[in-house]
């Protein structure tokens, strides 16, 4: 059985590119991915947030492919953004980067991060 992903009718309609809720099947090997955040191998950190969301979903890519997985493995991610008004343009290009997978999702506006040039951190559970 692959991963079933969830919007039930009796309940309001995801407001965007996500899923209420998502099953693994039993016997699934499952990634549980720290924050990641948009720095480079070195640590250096994208300039702006359009940098910083594409490096973040490049880095989670990286551990993906780490595990033998792939985006298409997302079962579940939390989005932390520091400013509100970056939400469409996360929206915008989480869609881009995912596609029509639709992980379950999470999304908290924050008054800061570790390190308070970050913009923007996504953890994120995958199931193979």
């Amino acid at each position: 059985m692959a991963t079933r992903f969830f919007n039930p009718q009796s309940i309001t309609q995801p407001f965007n590119a996500y899923s209420h809720g998502a099953e693994v099947p039993s016997g699934s090997k499952l990634l549980f991915m720290s924050g990641q955040v948009g720095s480079d191998l070195e640590g250096n950190i994208a300039p702006d947030f359009e940098s910083q969301i594409r490096k973040t979903y490049s880095n989670i890519e990286e551990v993906l492919k780490g595990a033998d997985m792939d985006l298409g493995n997302l079962v579940k991610v939390t989005t932390f953004l520091t400013d509100r008004n970056y939400l469409s343009a996360m929206r915008e290009i989480r869609n881009e980067i995912l596609g029509d997978h639709k992980p379950a999702h999470t999304l908290l506006i924050v008054s800061g991060l570790a390190y308070e040039n970050f913009l923007i951190e996504v953890e994120c559970v995958a199931a193979s």
